[in-house]
């Protein structure tokens, strides 16, 4: 996507009508943009009191094309996921993928990776040795902010039900949030597409719902903290799934019990989160659910780690206690790290 620069031009605001101010605008940007006598334009007031000018035939941008040659130095499915998530994170919408006989094998799995992580994106036209992707969501249709909640309702729902597996092992239940993952890929994909397209664009900014552009590093930030809460959930289903029914064999129902009781404070606090980011930014409420991840949540897993000695656990049953541990307490930091940008976004409103 590429931006034409111009240097700025002086104008000299003039009097008609009686009462009418006007200023002329630029020649070379009216014909970057091909306005012509009698097209109409949107003037909208920006928070710093400038204005922002946008013809309104450009409101509906046109859609950006690519072409992406899966030849061998791609053919490695990791590599080529990698390129296609930056095209869609670049703000194409129409990209063709030309596959050779050495790299047909993989249409099948970009046919996967598009099904799981990128919302609003689908295969339009599949021929042999070709796919053509087109994402079908406006980007200025999206608010930021019902991403995130979205978000943050995801995460707390996965926290939630991995109580269950927790305690009693339950393997289908971990299953099943490990595969929510994908769900939580999706919003974070969709996010940090829209959080680029409004850092070029002032009119997708001033539809975004986003007040202040400092408030883009923060939302961010937001971001990937909630997708690395919902990796620490999957690494504990991961692990409650890989050792089967040795899991309740091998944790003691005493220490499973202490997991699910942390869980349950990550869980509260995690939908604290979302109900400050639903409601007014309260500074003294995020500094709460701060304090309750500095000084409770993290005192509560050193002691529980520290008794972790006094349980006479086999090595492979220590190892995963301590994984889990340590997982429930990250997600408490990553709870900690949104409510930190959050208390930015507060003190942003007001400055």
């Amino acid at each position: 996507m590429s931006i034409v620069k111009f240097e700025p031009e002086t104008r000299r605001v003039q009097l008609t009508g009686g009462a009418t101010l006007i200023v002329s605008l630029p020649k070379e940007w009216t014909r970057q943009v091909d306005l012509k006598p009698g097209d109409e334009v949107l003037v909208i007031p920006q928070p710093d009191l400038s204005l922002l000018i946008v013809p309104k035939k450009m409101v509906k941008a046109p859609l950006l094309e690519s072409s992406i040659n899966v030849t061998q130095d791609v053919s490695n499915m990791d590599h080529l996921e990698r390129v296609l998530l930056a095209h869609y994170l670049s703000g194409y919408d129409l990209f063709k993928l030309n596959f050779d006989i050495s790299t047909l094998n993989l249409k099948k799995q970009v046919k996967d990776v598009v099904r799981r992580k990128l919302t609003g994106v689908e295969i339009i036209e599949e021929g042999r040795n070709t796919l053509v992707i087109q994402n079908l969501v406006n980007v200025p249709d999206i608010n930021i902010k019902d991403i995130i909640i979205k978000l943050v309702k995801t995460v707390v729902g996965m926290i939630d039900d991995l109580k269950v597996p927790v305690e009693n092992g339950d393997g289908s239940i971990a299953m099943d949030i490990i595969e929510r993952d994908n769900e939580v890929d999706k919003f974070y994909w969709l996010l940090n597409r829209q959080l680029k397209r409004v850092l070029v664009s002032k009119h997708a900014l001033s539809l975004s719902g986003i007040q202040d552009p400092r408030s883009i590093i923060e939302y961010a930030i937001i971001n990937k903290s909630l997708e690395r809460a919902a990796d620490h959930a999957v690494k504990i289903a991961r692990e409650i799934v890989n050792l089967e029914n040795k899991y309740v064999l091998l944790i003691p129902q005493d220490l499973r019990q202490s997991f699910s009781d942390l869980l349950t404070k990550d869980s509260a606090i995690m939908n604290n989160i979302g109900k400050v980011m639903m409601e007014r930014l309260d500074t003294k409420e995020v500094n709460y659910i701060i304090d309750t991840v500095k000084y409770e949540i993290r005192t509560t897993t050193d002691s529980l780690g520290s008794s972790l000695a006094n349980y006479n656990l086999t090595t492979q049953a220590a190892a995963s206690a301590k994984l889990i541990l340590d997982s429930i307490y990250r997600i408490a930091e990553y709870a900690s790290d949104v409510g930190e940008a959050l208390l930015n976004l507060a003190i942003e409103q007001f400055s």
